[in-house]
């Protein structure tokens, strides 16, 4: 990996973090994206001390922000030519509807529409790579419908953290395939994977404090999260594998609804304009 440029979202701790330091491990370039300055910061100087790897950068941004992640792309596309790994590792739970700054329910706005824009505003700089990776952190939590006429939009009522959540991560999973498919014929592949049962503050904040301690010892550690997410940007058994989905680096189905292609499509011309990629 020493000659790759990654580029991984929400590595300033937990999964995302196991997943930037397992790149620099192996000498890669990599620029981790934090919404927290300060936090990315301490993540970078950590991981360089850890590895020993020098080449580690910060980018800033707010993912739940259409114009924060356009902002991003501008940064990287200005600074570098080309990226050989790009994984979209950032995401969250609400326990209350949120509503992000441009309008969207904010558990689609940032598990879904984030990496949805951010992969398209850097596509021509993986094409400009010898190879590229398109790595998606998507969940074992499945919708097996989506409402067309709610998705994406926050509920007047009956707003439900695991079903936001279940329909985002199938929206990604639909987009993974899709472009996996409209790729097909180029250098870039795309994959999506689910990391496991994972403790950390995110996926503990809601349980109560005296069940924090124990959940330790039913959840997988941050770095057993981040194997499957190495394994799909790194190893020479997957470079020439796309619209697969992984789980503990076994390829696996998911739900029927995710390879409806036209359904797949439906939601990429929708995407396309939610994010105003289609004007």
């Amino acid at each position: 990996m020493k000659s790759k440029l990654c580029l991984i979202t929400g590595a300033n701790s937990g999964i995302g973090f196991a997943t930037a330091s397992g790149l620099a491990r192996q000498g890669a370039h990599v620029i981790i994206v934090s919404r927290n300055v300060q936090r990315g910061e301490e993540a970078v100087h950590k991981i360089k001390a850890d590895t020993g790897n020098s080449t580690v950068e910060l980018l800033t941004a707010d993912l739940s922000s259409l114009q924060d992640i356009r902002h991003l792309a501008e940064q990287f596309n200005e600074r570098y030519n080309k990226l050989d790994v790009l994984i979209n590792n950032a995401g969250g739970l609400f326990p209350k509807q949120e509503t992000s700054v441009d309008g969207f329910e904010m558990t689609f706005a940032l598990n879904y529409l984030a990496p949805f824009l951010l992969t398209h505003l850097l596509l021509d700089a993986m094409r400009a790579a010898e190879t590229g990776r398109i790595v998606n952190v998507a969940s074992r939590v499945q919708a097996k419908q989506l409402d067309w006429h709610e998705l994406g939009q926050p509920k007047a009522s009956g707003y439900s953290s695991m079903d936001a959540y279940g329909k985002a991560k199938t929206a990604l999973l639909m987009m993974t395939y899709y472009m996996a498919d409209q790729l097909n014929d180029s250098n870039i592949t795309v994959n999506a994977l689910h990391p496991g049962v994972i403790y950390t503050p995110q996926a503990t904040k809601f349980a109560p404090n005296f069940l924090k301690p124990l959940a330790k010892l039913f959840m997988r550690s941050p770095e057993q999260g981040a194997v499957t997410s190495l394994y799909l940007a790194t190893s020479p058994e997957v470079e020439q594998v796309t619209g697969k989905y992984y789980s503990d680096k076994k390829a696996t189905r998911t739900v029927p609804i995710s390879y409806h292609s036209e359904l797949q499509q439906k939601l990429y011309d929708k995407s396309l304009h939610w994010v105003g990629l289609n004007t």
